[in-house]
């Protein structure tokens, strides 16, 4: 692979051309919307709006700005056939206004920005934007420097800025879901030049990795926006690009996208998604992470804190499930994620290749202790103090605990069993903690915390 495209943004807000030396100029440029500060203490304030953080950013060396985001969207429809090659041409469709936001999180002092900025498409699964990428990863990007910025690109996650608080967002609005692929480009490039970006990189989870699949595939070779993309938890297919258009069941990532992609699927993931599995090539690598949940006890946790503010889910009561959710450290494969991609734009050497989860579909492979086999072996499933499900069931949220995985402690006698001493358990998981840390799947800092968690823990039991 070449060496990657050095990004310069000139101009600040609005209408500024994209000049870099030496980059092919797009098929067809995005616009550039009007980006416009939103005060921080309009109607209830920037921590009080919509999906604010549940960490104290000003304390990590963070700022948080949010913006109105205005322009003309353009719409697409299919241009021939939607192959499960991902080869897809589009046409324009029609054109009509919009207005959304963007929150952006940076670091306060500028010598500390490492020049990538992460745009995620925000997912609207439950009705409200959940900055799921940033509540995964936080901890990576505040340690490394990234800025972040959350798109709220679909119409029903527009809708609720509005309802929820009509003096801060009195204007949002959007022509529908066919022109959200538009006001992503638009809003990406607005904050790049806002940010003074080198690199962009676009992720997404769930539902928005399934739009993700779909922009990659149709509208990056037109707007050439991002450097990279990281997608995160999809199923098997890709979103619609229009009303009625439905893309295939088996819709692969298009293999001359042209920029480093790198999908990482929890074991919940891979119970729909490993019948139409897509093989590593060039410009992509695809990770299933062994024992992890869509969602997990580490994401849910946040959530619940910033959902007991907002009360947009269940009048702000924390999410219940009929088990323990799944405890399996997912976050430490997604910053170990990011950090692979972002190196592979900056210097072209690949993300790792990882195996594969054992099996297809429900007939996942598992061992002794009821955990997958296959795939990307964190330490806590290689030094196992539980077994962990890819779902679980009922709850006081529809349909969120089937994504939220379980976790069925070892009794004693069993922990006593596979470790006769404290000093046992620690020895083995050091090592698989080093093994994934040498593999490229665990980033230090996360080697560093999981060692020191695995020491504290009353393994086995006095």
């Amino acid at each position: 692979m070449s060496a990657p495209r050095k990004r310069r943004w000139s101009g600040v807000l609005v209408l500024a051309a994209l000049v870099a030396a030496g980059l092919t100029a797009p098929v067809q440029a995005a616009e550039t919307p009007t980006l416009t500060p939103i005060p921080a203490d309009l109607g209830k304030g920037i921590q009080g709006r919509v999906s604010p953080t549940a960490q104290d950013l000003p304390a990590l060396g963070y700022t948080e700005e949010e913006f109105k985001v205005e322009g003309t969207a353009t719409s697409y429809t299919a241009d021939g056939n939607l192959g499960s090659d991902g080869k897809w041409n589009v046409k324009p469709a029609s054109q009509a206004p919009y207005t959304t936001r963007v929150v952006v999180r940076r670091p306060t002092n500028p010598a500390k920005f490492n020049g990538t900025v992460v745009v995620e498409w925000v997912n609207v699964s439950f009705g409200v934007d959940i900055p799921v990428e940033f509540g995964q990863s936080w901890e990576e990007f505040v340690r490394e420097g990234y800025a972040y910025v959350g798109v709220s690109a679909q119409k029903v996650g527009i809708d609720k800025l509005k309802s929820y608080d009509p003096v801060r967002y009195p204007d949002v609005t959007t022509p529908g879901d066919a022109a959200s692929y538009d006001i992503f480009s638009q809003a990406a490039k607005a904050a790049g030049q806002q940010l003074n970006a080198k690199r962009m990189i676009a992720s997404g989870h769930s539902q928005s990795a399934l739009r993700l699949v779909t922009y990659a595939n149709a509208i990056q070779p037109r707007d050439r926006i991002f450097d990279g993309f990281l997608i995160h938890g999809r199923s098997t297919g890709a979103a619609e690009i229009a009303s009625g258009q439905s893309t295939p069941l088996i819709s692969n990532i298009r293999d001359d996208l042209g920029v480093p992609t790198l999908q990482v699927q929890a074991e919940t993931d891979t119970l729909v998604y490993s019948i139409s599995r897509q093989p590593d090539a060039t410009n992509l690598r695809t990770w299933e992470v062994a024992g992890t949940a869509h969602g997990d006890a580490y994401l849910t946790e946040s959530l619940d804190k910033v959902n007991a503010r907002e009360k947009i889910i269940d009048n702000g009561n924390p999410v219940r499930c009929d088990k323990p959710l799944n405890a399996m450290p997912a976050h430490y494969a997604h910053n170990a994620a990011y950090h692979a991609l972002d190196q592979w734009i900056r210097t072209g050497k690949p993300a790792p290749r990882a195996p594969r989860i054992e099996g297809l579909g429900p007939l996942l492979s598992r061992d002794g202790n009821q955990n997958v086999k296959g795939g990307i072996r964190l330490p806590d499933i290689e030094a196992p103090i539980a077994s962990y499900g890819p779902t679980n069931s009922g709850g006081n949220v529809p349909g969120a605990c089937l994504l939220l995985g379980t976790t069925t402690a070892f009794d004693a006698a069993k922990l006593r069993s596979l470790y006769p001493t404290h000093a046992a358990y620690v020895t083995r998981y050091t090592a698989a903690a080093a093994k994934a840390r040498d593999a490229g799947f665990l980033r230090p800092a996360d080697y560093t915390a999981a060692v020191r968690a695995a020491q504290a823990r009353p393994v086995p039991p006095a």
